[in-house]
């Protein structure tokens, strides 16, 4: 018979994770809260208290049930632990041992019943080969679970249990049905996105407008951990839930598999693996979302600056596309002017931040007008002249690309005779460390130099072949995009998806004649597979209006130094009166 103290419980213990569940009943939470409860009864032991874990794996040990029990042994609440046998109390033969080793430090009992351990009768010198016993079953069920799943996932059966958008096939759990309600919503956020929103954006508008979330969702269809998700939480939109559904790429009808892995079999999550180690199968299903869309809506996530909502409006559709000529960053709209208004301007951002580089100030309303102008003359041409158009692309796509090539080459042969000439170095002076010549402390401090530019080095030498073996065919890239102007034939206004669709960068040059009341200023267009074009001037203007248009300029610039020239000398005037007046004075 046990004694114990009144105040102190006996903790029961239970464990099962989801592979256990495979091996029957005889491993269920009900068997083993059975068989511990009739233990007790026979030895006498009151007071029982129930800690259960289900569905946690035993070489996890942030479970609740367990946590909860330790707290109670700390506190000096429990007498003794009971468990069906060791691998319920986990499976890390360390981690086992430790837990052991602070019950036995809280004077606490442990009975794992199946093995017949009682730390009342003396220490057992097989607990430890029993617990790398449980561990080496963990390791070798999970070795059997990845290779399930490999096999699984390379048949093109997805290994995810959900898509937010579809429903799994009731009669083939391997295929997926489009959810037209939810399907609707992520159609709406990906125009959104056209639309040049940000995902944080994106989320108060869904919630402004009272549209369920994922996770509520999913308590309603009773999947996954979201059973009991609360209802006020219905309408709940988090930026980040936007990031995941723009960047998942099953929304166009393929299945992606291996996206994310476990490195050991004790971690607790997922890791994401490398893009390409993806298994992807197109498709698979049906789309929600068009290919182009969802690779358009890619391109303006990488281009566009991550903003917080505010109280502006609509997004400028240019942001993230404007790039400074002079030092090559990024033009952004300033916050305000210094009038509390919102601005109506591009600036270079190292002008707005530090000064580094002049404003390279542009209206928008003149981005738009260029932007327009070009993609009419451009795609207009294009479509019109098809077998004209691909035949000047191409020579001038072959011939900027042999350019670039090039000088990627030639940088290419620098970089490896670098490296090379670095491993020169560092034998020599391993050879001068190794003679005297050369201390040991001196040494690492070079050696560790050369290595980390060697590591540099062979990152480039590694971009610089990519980009080589990246350039495509200058045919092709011409034939994409009249492909896409035919899409957009008779346009009279730009959209947000258009712009990102044509629109590779806008580069924008420092205004000339700074100072003026008219200025002129470079802004150089580069379109998607083409780059910049010039179309040909018969096709575009003919011969009079080209000169109509030069005169016209030397005009606007023939004012500019008569306005120039008026304003210089009024301000002298002005400075001659007050000097003037100023002598006066003093006289």
């Amino acid at each position: 018979m046990s004694r114990q103290p009144s105040n102190q419980i006996i903790a029961l213990y239970e464990r099962l994770s989801h592979d256990d569940e495979l091996q029957g009943q005889s491993l269920s939470i009900q068997n083993q809260k059975q068989i511990l409860e009739d233990y007790a009864r026979k030895n006498g032991f009151k007071n029982i208290r129930h800690f259960t874990d289900d569905g946690v794996s035993g070489t996890r040990f942030d479970r609740p049930g367990l946590m909860q029990l330790m707290d109670e042994v700390a506190a000096g609440n429990v007498d003794s632990v009971i468990c069906k046998d060791l691998s319920r109390f986990g499976r890390d033969h360390i981690r086992v041992g430790l837990y052991m080793e602070r019950l036995r430090e809280c004077n606490v009992r442990f009975i794992a019943i199946h093995d017949n351990v009682d730390t009342a009768k003396g220490e057992d010198d097989f607990i430890v080969f029993r617990n790398v016993i449980n561990e080496w079953a963990a390791r070798d069920a999970s070795r059997k679970v990845k290779a399930v799943f490999k096999a699984k996932g390379t048949n093109c059966r997805p290994l995810t249990n959900y898509c937010y958008g579809y429903v799994r096939d009731p009669h083939d759990k391997d295929k997926w049905l489009i959810d037209p309600d939810v399907a609707a919503v992520v159609q709406r956020i990906y125009q959104l996105a056209l639309e040049s929103y940000g995902p944080y954006t994106i989320a108060l508008t869904l919630e402004k407008d009272k549209v369920p979330s994922p996770g509520y969702h999913l308590a309603q269809m009773d999947i996954g951990n979201r059973k009991n998700y609360a209802f006020a939480n219905a309408h709940c939109w988090h930026g980040s839930t936007i990031e995941r559904i723009l960047e998942r790429q099953e929304y166009t009808g393929c299945l992606v598999n291996f996206k994310t892995q476990k490195v050991s079999y004790k971690d607790k999550y997922q890791k994401p693996r490398p893009q390409e180690e993806w298994l992807i199968f197109e498709g698979h299903h049906e789309p929600i979302i068009d290919k182009g869309i969802w690779e358009t809506v890619q391109q303006m996530r990488k281009k566009a600056k991550r903003r917080r909502h505010d109280d502006w409006g609509k997004p400028n559709a240019f942001t993230g596309l404007l790039y400074c000529f002079d030092c090559g960053s990024k033009l952004y709209i300033a916050r305000r002017t210094s009038s509390g208004n919102p601005s109506n301007r591009f600036h270079c951002n190292r002008y707005n931040t530090n000064h580094y580089c002049t404003s390279h100030r542009i209206h928008i309303d003149a981005v738009e007008k260029i932007v327009l102008q070009t993609l009419r003359n451009v795609s207009g041409y294009a479509v019109d002249n098809e077998a004209a158009f691909i035949k000047l692309a191409t020579e001038t796509l072959s011939s900027r690309q042999a350019d670039e090539i090039k000088a990627l080459k030639k940088n290419l042969i620098k970089s490896e005779k670098r490296h090379s000439e670095l491993d020169g170095l560092i034998r020599r002076i391993y050879e001068d460390m190794v003679s005297g010549t050369l201390s040991q402390k001196r040494f690492e401090v070079l050696s560790a130099e050369y290595e980390q530019e060697q590591a540099e080095l062979e990152k480039s030498i590694v971009n610089f072949r990519s980009e080589i073996d990246g350039f495509d065919d200058s045919t092709a890239r011409a034939e994409s995009f009249v492909e896409l102007a035919r899409r957009y034939k008779d346009f009279e206004e730009l959209t947000s998806p258009m712009i990102h669709e044509f629109v590779n960068k806008i580069v924008v040059h420092e205004r000339a004649d700074k100072g003026c009341q008219f200025t002129t200023q470079q802004v150089d267009v580069y379109l998607n597979f083409i780059g910049t074009f010039a179309v040909p001037t018969s096709a575009s203007d003919n011969s009079s209006e080209a000169d109509e248009e030069a005169e016209l300029l030397a005009q606007k610039r023939a004012k500019n130094r008569e306005y120039y020239r008026r304003y210089r000398e009024k301000y002298r005037a002005k400075y001659r009166e007050k000097k003037l007046l100023k002598e006066r004075q003093q006289t």
